[in-house]
């Protein structure tokens, strides 16, 4: 083994580690309460679609569960894909600036064989900050499976100098994860219509972010 895949292993296996003992320190509520778990329940799959900076609790939070996620082929995307692997999760290599469509289509060729939902950052892995890109509503004409827009809610963290301004949590502290209505992408679209939906899914994004920060005093 050498040392980058060294470095690959400890990462992977000390991230995961780090982030089962952060959250389970941390006060941690769905609104709706059990909502992605009331899913699958129901045999129902969907696309969970969350800002890069906000990826940490949704790892945490759908661990050891059925579902498949949309990584970077960069370098730093191996590090995630380290760690949410050891999370318990699926993963597909790529993104919309390096080997996205070859890894959407991995994903949709994947879920047709099986039943998964599937997890992407539409702002990642490069940005522009919280600029949605078009591998979710793509991934959602392809495969007929509704987005599902989730905001996160941190009441105490750390902010990384990213170009996201990557959030980490504070031990102790209160968070919430926000699931948004459903948002079903037609199965054809022309190039302007796909464009509507990229539009229409960072703003409903962006929206949900404020609706979560007027009613979070009423929540926490």
């Amino acid at each position: 083994m050498d040392l980058q895949k060294i470095k690959y292993f400890l990462v992977g296996v000390l991230g995961s580690l780090i982030i089962r003992i952060l959250f389970s320190t941390m006060s941690i509520k769905e609104i709706p309460n059990g909502y992605s778990q009331d899913l699958e329940r129901q045999g129902k799959y969907a696309i969970y679609a969350f800002w890069h900076a906000h990826m940490l609790l949704p790892c945490y939070v759908g661990r050891n569960r059925n579902v498949k996620v949309l990584i970077s082929q960069h370098r730093d995307g191996e590090y995630i894909a380290q760690v949410v692997q050891r999370l318990g999760y699926g993963v597909a290599r790529g993104s919309t600036t390096r080997g996205g469509a070859k890894a959407l289509l991995r994903m949709i060729k994947k879920i047709k064989e099986e039943s998964i939902s599937l997890a992407i950052t539409p702002d990642g892995p490069k940005g522009p900050r919280f600029v949605a890109q078009s591998g979710a509503i793509l991934l959602g004409q392809k495969t007929q499976y509704p987005i599902i827009p989730v905001m996160i809610y941190l009441e105490k963290y750390w902010e990384i100098p990213s170009w996201d301004r990557f959030c980490i949590p504070k031990p102790f502290s209160k968070a919430r994860i926000f699931y948004g209505d459903p948002i079903v992408v037609p199965p054809k679209l022309e190039k302007s219509e796909m464009e509507e939906c990229r539009v229409s899914l960072e703003k409903v994004l962006i929206k949900l972010g404020d609706e979560a920060e007027s009613i979070i005093k009423e929540v926490v």
